[in-house]
């Protein structure tokens, strides 16, 4: 009631809204385009929850598109204070996502903000006032997200290869401030859920969250999802890891990186050299040729040394 209330405000005040089944954007006029969009890439988003990760939205979500920092700041519902840096808040509890424009959030990827909050809401509509696990909150917003990349291979495989995969328990909160555990926070979650679907199938998500939401623990909730006990599905997890990573570290680590550098160093000295032995050739092929005769003979166009008539 207190998103239809904010809404109804931002609407007396000259702004419009574009409504589908599942979102309800709320723009002002110039931002029309933009707001179809967003709409279609929720439901897009949406769609996928709900068909590869079991999640189903409960109820209609509302998205305020705010087309300056100071409609942004304006639109959180209750006057919560935000961050400067924020591109998209999600109110669980109110259904509610209020967004920065593309305009107003300049750098930031305006589908990927939403369907991070997109995804924000759904497991905050399920948790109520439970917290969400971390792991499993940026884990499934980034799979939602397609949010993988090649840095994040490469921070799995470095965590992989050295040992330092940081047990579950431990992604539960907030992640760690250093950048480098941080980095392997992020891409052991992500895996992690690659893994339970890998191992499970997709439905596993849905069976998962639902009983964590319930208040089941992680351990008995995650053993009702798998069959194993945290310590034996971590092992594992940890194997099913060892043999996707180990060896793109053998093949991406920095041993590799300097050796191709130094082979590249080697092959480009060949090639030079062999490009400077053939232009030798062709200078010496030319002074025993029959032009290179006549110009020492008698200068250019006769062998006889005569000049050639005018």
């Amino acid at each position: 009631m207190k998103a239809l209330a904010l809404i109804a405000v931002l609407l007396s005040v000259g702004v419009q809204e574009f409504t589908t089944s599942r979102v309800n954007v709320v723009y002002t006029g110039r931002e029309a385009r933009l707001a179809r969009s967003l709409a279609v890439k929720a439901g897009e988003a949406l769609l996928r929850l709900e068909g590869e990760f079991g999640l189903p939205p409960k109820g209609q979500i509302s998205i305020i598109l705010a087309s300056s920092p100071e409609d942004f700041f304006q639109a959180q519902p209750g006057g919560v204070r935000v961050p400067v840096w924020a591109a998209g808040v999600a109110y669980p509890n109110l259904n509610l996502i209020v967004l920065k424009s593309g305009k107003a959030a300049k750098g930031t990827g305006l589908d990927k903000t939403l369907v991070h909050e997109l995804a924000h809401v759904v497991l905050g509509r399920i948790f109520g006032r439970r917290p969400v696990p971390t792991w499993l909150n940026e884990g499934l917003t980034m799979h939602l997200a397609d949010d993988w990349g090649v840095s994040r291979q490469v921070a799995m495989a470095r965590a992989v290869s050295s040992g330092r995969l940081i047990p579950l328990r431990r992604l539960v909160g907030r992640f760690p401030e250093d950048r480098l555990s941080a980095e392997t926070a992020y891409a052991q979650s992500y895996y992690f859920i690659s893994f339970l679907r890998d191992r499970y199938g997709p439905q596993v998500m849905g069976r998962l969250v639902r009983n964590l939401g319930l208040g089941v623990s992680a351990d008995n909730a995650l053993l009702q999802a798998s069959g194993l006990r945290r310590g034996d599905l971590e092992e594992e997890f940890y194997c099913w890891l060892s043999g996707r990573f180990s060896l793109f570290w053998i093949l991406t680590g920095p041993g590799v990186v300097w050796f191709l550098a130094a082979a590249l160093i080697v092959v480009a000295w060949a090639v030079q050299r062999r490009a400077a032995a053939r232009k030798i050739a062709k200078w010496e092929a030319e002074a025993d040729g029959p032009e290179a005769d006549s110009v020492r003979a008698g200068g250019p166009g006769r062998e006889d040394g005569t000049k050639s008539p005018l």
